[in-house]
């Protein structure tokens, strides 16, 4: 892979060294709108050439040019302007805007440009600097708190971990609920292998979503297509919407090379609190009494010694008198430490010091180059960064090539290409398991432990040296590896190659009617490779996989552009048909019964023989599909679509259906002019849409597993598949108002939707005698309604400073109308331990998590038992979803001559989720809670009251003759009740505040910078700063999303949240 780097470096460095710059005389001046104010970024060029520049933040410039030459200023929202060059090399040009400002042009479906007063539906853009300002790695996680309608959920801490992305709440129950990602036309497949124990948070490793594979730098602008009537022409896979993504491309009459380089740090922001006032050991749930050290005699002496065969902390007090003989007193190996006790107080190094505060660094170049026929974008760029966790990297390298050529009057073509190379080594294992370090630091082990000492992790001969031994005399681990053993024994490698582009010819048959051919590919492979060591707490093993993915789009298209009726009538029309196939295969295998040679991790050293698996699928999805707009005098539009799929996954009989949309806008200011009134606009549209299932779901297939006593084994799955299967269909409509005051300094977009799927794919029990335990079917409802707002005002807009502030809000109700009869539950997922599981539930939201609760009287008080412990439910309940009630973000951006400030607050409330780190924490004695308020000493009483609790049949309860609780419990009854009580006790409101970015950066002046530098730039930002209003001050609600899959709200041991500070600096020639 080194190899390919350099080749790729040598090539790009060939390729804009070639360029060569002519040396004029220097033109100079400066750039004002019609109010007198400097315009920055105002394209200048020599006409007919590649000599270009842009206006710096005061609107000056200077650029090499000849008398008698043509200067063309250009800027988007005014009417370009062209100068000779004459004896004056001082030229001062005054913009006028253009008829419209407000004739935005956005990017639409299948790539089309369309006037945004044109549309019927809500699309919202953001564009380059607002992606990538503040430094975010991943282009997708950068639109948190921007987008009104939209969610992510975006886990720090984990390199390059999943994010969970749903617009305008989740459409279905089993399939995807993610929005399709475009790039230039290019569908990106955006999977995650996660497996169910990730996202339960039973264990695993993120190895993140293919999403993260877009360079941010690359971008142009993202255009988010949020309801069906704006994505019905992508077919069955833009059920949940489309997040559109331009690339950057060469400009007209502009060479331009442009240098990046950045730097950020990641420190830990929020993690759990630990008690500091006592250390391991198993104590004793029925006293109030101390537990004390247990005692052996060595050599005639006796000695305290701590109970480290106990991954607990209810040991004695800390007390610095006390001497004692700590977990690395017994190895004579290490001389300084053996026999020799230590003061029995909190470590010096704890769990903190154990993190890294986490750096990445980025760097990237780009040229480009553009004349009136022609022009290109190349790109180069790479992030490495080591994460907070000590032994894990991720490194990412990205090249991407841009280019168009009129090579006729009637022929263009153009091309992308885009490659992405993602190396992660030993990507943090988080979640319920002890291949990674959470389950021992925040689940259960010993506050006691000095991590500084902890560092020797290893024997001279190379076994582990863990602290979890069996006795001072028995160093068998008994339940956790030391930490440092674990990242640096227990390690996994994974290697994703992506490409992704399109080539594409357009042929002009006459001015109003042209054709395109264009072909769109995406193809990767990801290798995943994991260990663990001979000599572990958990049996070595070795796994490997090998997955490949494909996906090839043709697509052509003939379009008709025409005006009528002396520019009155618009007619925009076009009709085309698209093939795509799909493939994918997997290779995986894994040791049984352990390593037969340790530290030689191959299959072939398997004690039995390895599981090998093979998988292999393939799709067709052919499509025909349409649109007809018509405009009449800028002021009414009807946009009619339709797209029909016939999918290879459904059967005959129904693998053919049809998705049809009809909008409208209505420009309203046209007829009222106020002199306040700037803009006006209603719109509306309706639309079907849906998504068919994976392949071999149909018919029941054996797949082939390893041997048993020398014979092939073929498996049959536990789910009856139905040939009767039909695709999801939601239909949905919307309407809008947008409506700009005061020359536009004032604006906003409201909009209000509804949509519902029916014949949701639904899993049902079937006859065990049948062989099977479920089929699937389409049944069920699911509803989402809401409203969407995005308000935009610029307080003050002078010639020295400008203030802009955004604001947005979204509220979604989302409802399971029903399941198939006599069916009221579905279970999505089920968290580790108790039975608590997130559901859908007939009349309630996506995402139910129920478990056992509280019991509560007649006014609310929780109820406890005789011996002053709380009661809980004898049937499930429900005890929330994962869904926000709503969302919403402010911007505010200030401007003061190069100066720009901004920060962005991302607000949620509603929501819940289930954290498993409050269950064990405090049942181990770990969490700050289990020893606040002299909790060990005195006990506590709970606020409850006692009373009766009489149960019928059916597991309904009363509660009669109540009375103030008054029983005092221990603390370890009160910490181990988090397991044995209700399950209501580990849930938390996943509301949040989030300081989400705040960027400050300086433009210095044109006058500053000499020879072909054209512009320095200057970045300092932060991201995720502070965060308010948490339910549970421990765990941020937002690793609680398990990864990108629709099983949600499970928080099974979470990396610590962070915050990243960061410098960068662009330099452009």
């Amino acid at each position: 892979m080194k190899l390919t780097r350099q080749k790729i470096l040598i090539l790009f460095w060939v390729l804009v060294t070639s360029v060569s710059f002519a040396q004029e005389i220097t033109i100079k001046g400066k750039v004002l709108d019609d109010k007198g104010l400097p315009l920055p970024g105002v394209n200048i060029v020599v006409k007919n050439t590649n000599n270009g520049t842009q206006t710096d933040f005061d609107g000056k410039y200077n650029i090499q040019a000849s008398k008698g030459v043509m200067l063309i200023y250009s800027y988007l929202g005014f009417e370009d302007e062209e100068v000779v060059v004459g004896s004056n090399a001082l030229i001062n040009i005054s913009l006028k805007p253009s008829a419209s400002e407000l004739d935005e042009v956005v990017i639409t479906a299948l790539g089309i440009s369309k006037e945004k007063k044109s549309l019927g539906y809500s699309v919202q853009t953001i564009k380059s600097n607002d992606i990538t300002e503040a430094r975010n790695t991943s282009a997708l996680n950068s639109l948190s708190g921007k987008i009104a309608g939209i969610q992510i959920s975006t886990p720090s801490g984990n390199l390059g971990g999943s994010s969970r992305i749903l617009l305008r709440g989740p459409g279905s129950i089993t399939q995807e609920n993610r929005p399709l990602i475009v790039v230039d036309g290019t569908p990106l497949d955006n999977s995650n292998f996660n497996t169910v124990s990730t996202q339960t948070g039973g264990g695993g490793r993120d190895y993140g979503d293919a999403g993260f594979d877009i360079n941010p730098d690359d971008i142009e602008n993202i255009s988010v297509l949020k309801g069906g009537a704006a994505s019905a022409l992508y077919g069955s896979r833009a059920q949940n919407g489309v997040i559109l993504i331009t690339t950057k491309s060469g400009k007209k009459g502009k060479t331009v090379i442009t240098l990046n380089s950045g730097i950020t740090f990641e420190a830990i922001n929020i993690i759990p609190k630990i008690q500091q006032l006592y250390g391991g050991g198993a104590g004793n749930p029925a006293t109030f009494e101390q537990s004390d050290f247990q005692q052996v005699v060595m050599n005639g002496t006796t000695f305290d010694v701590v109970d480290y065969a106990t991954d607990e902390s209810w040991g004695p007090r800390y007390d610095p008198n006390r001497l004692v003989l700590h977990w690395d007193a017994f190895d004579p190996e290490f001389p300084n430490d053996f026999m020799r006790p230590r003061a029995w107080v909190y470590p010096e190094n704890d769990r903190e010091d154990f993190f890294n505060v986490g750096i990445s660094q980025n760097n990237g170049v780009s040229f480009t180059q553009g004349t009136d026929k022609s022009n290109i974008r190349l790109s180069l760029n790479n992030t490495q960064t080591n994460g907070i966790v000590p032994n894990s990297k991720l490194d990412k390298t990205s090249v991407n090539f841009n280019g168009s050529s009129q090579l006729s009057n009637k022929i263009k073509i153009n091309a992308g290409v885009n490659l992405t190379i993602t190396e992660g080594f030993n990507r943090p294992a988080t979640g319920y398991t002890g291949a990674g370090v959470i389950q021992q630091f925040f689940h259960f082990g010993q506050t006691s432990l000095d991590f500084g000492r902890l560092r020797n992790f290893k024997l001279p001969d190379g076994t582990q040296r863990s602290w979890n031994r069996t006795a001072a005399n028995d160093p068998t681990i008994r339940f956790s590896d030391n930490p440092y053993w674990t990242i640096n024994e227990n390690i996994a490698t994974d290697e994703r190659v992506r490409w992704y582009g399109n080539v594409g010819l357009k042929y002009d048959f006459t001015p109003s009617l042209y054709a395109n051919v264009k072909i769109y590919g995406d193809t990767y492979n990801l290798k995943i490779n994991q260990q663990t060591a001979v000599g572990s707490a958990g049996q070595s093993s070795y796994s490997e996989s090998d997955r490949n993915l494909k996906e090839i789009n043709y697509e052509g298209r003939l379009h008709y552009d025409q005006v009528f009726f002396d520019e009155k009538i618009n007619i925009n029309a076009f009709i085309g048909g698209n093939r795509r196939n799909n493939e994918f295969s997997r290779i995986s295998g894994n040791t049984r019964g352990g390593l037969a040679t340790p530290r030689i991790y191959n299959l072939n050293n398997s004690v039995d023989d390895a599981n090998v698996d093979e998988f292999d699928s393939r799709r067709r999805i052919n499509s025909i599909f349409w649109s007809l707009s018509i405009g009449y005098d800028e002021f009414a539009y009807v946009t009619v679509t339709g797209r029909n799929d016939w999918s290879s996954t459904l059967p005959i009989e129904n693998n053919s259906y049809f998705y049809p949309s009809v909008t409208g806008s209505f420009v309203f200011s046209k007829f009222i002019t106020p002199s306040w009134l700037s803009f006006g606009k209603i719109r509306g549209g309706i639309a079907g849409v849906g998504s068919d299932t994976s392949p071999y779901s149909l018919i029941n297939t054996f797949e082939s597993r390893s041997s048993f006593f020398g014979n092939i084994r073929f498996n049959n799955d536990e789910t009856k598949l139905n040939p009767g299967l039909k695709p999801e269909q939601k239909t949905t409509w919307e309407v809008g108002l947008e409506m700009a005051f005061l020359k536009n300094r004032v604006s906003f977009d409201l909009t209000y939707y509804d949509e519902e799927t029916k014949d949701l794919i639904t899993p049902v029990a079937v006859d065990p005698s049948t062989g099977f335990s479920e089929t699937n079917t389409n049944a069920g409802r699911l509803s989402n309604k809401g409203i969407e707002a995005l308000i935009n005002i610029t307080p003050i807009d002078t010639k020295g400073f400008t203030w802009n502030f955004t604001w947005n809000f979204s509220k979604n109700k989302n409802e399971l109308i029903e399941l198939i009869d006599g069916v009221e539950v579905l279970q999505i997922g089920r968290f580790p331990f108790n039975g608590v599981s997130v559901n859908g539930v007939v009349g309630q939201p996506y995402g139910v998590i129920r478990g056992t609760n509280y019991i509560f009287d007649d006014q609310g008080n929780r109820v406890v038992g005789a011996n002053g412990r709380f009661l809980e439910t004898r049937n499930v309940e429900n005890l929330g979803s994962v869904l926000p009630d709503y969302n919403m973000g402010f911007r505010n951006s200030f401007n003061y001559k190069g100066i720009n400030l901004g920060f962005l607050i991302d607000v949620q409330e509603g929501g819940v989720y289930r954290s498993l780190t409050n269950l064990w924490g405090n049942y181990s004695g770990i969490l700050e809670q289990t020893a606040a308020n002299n909790i060990r000493e005195e006990g506590t009483v709970l606020d409850a009251v006692t009373g009766t609790v009489t149960f019928d049949a059916d597991g309904n309860y009363t509660v009669t003759g109540t009375s103030p609780n008054t029983t005092r419990i221990t603390a370890q009854q009160f910490g181990q009740d988090h397991f044995f009580g209700p399950d209501a006790q580990n849930i938390f409101d996943a509301d949040y505040i989030k300081l989400r970015e705040i960027t400050l950066g300086y433009t210095l002046p044109k006058e500053w910078i000499e020879g072909n530098l054209e512009s320095v730039r200057f970045t300092a930002f932060a991201r995720n700063l502070f965060v308010w209003g948490l339910d549970n001050d421990d765990i941020d609600p937002e690793v609680a999303t398990s990864g990108s899959g629709n099983i949600q709200g499970s928080e099974g041991g979470a990396l610590p949240s962070t915050r990243s500070f960061g410098l960068n600096v662009e330099l452009k020639f």
